[in-house]
């Protein structure tokens, strides 16, 4: 497989990868992270204000799509 073929075929399969994080109903911190592009640290320091919601459960914050897309102000 040449290496063109390789890049190819990862961008690909993060795309997919980013697709299905779209659908999904609610994040870990790091993948809003990795969504957004913003820092974990500033999720954080978010949540911590109180200016970006989120659900825990057991010892995990999870941040919930309609809440993300109002704290980015994105109509959803």
């Amino acid at each position: 497989m040449s290496r063109n073929h390789q890049i190819l075929a990862a961008a690909c399969q993060a795309s997919r990868h980013r697709a299905h994080l779209l659908k999904r109903l609610a994040y870990s911190v790091d993948e809003a992270a990795r969504l957004t592009g913003l820092s974990r640290d500033l999720l954080y320091d978010e949540m911590r204000r109180g200016h970006l919601p989120y659900v825990k459960v057991g010892r995990r914050r999870l941040i919930t799509r309609q809440h993300l897309q109002q704290f980015l102000g994105v109509a959803s």
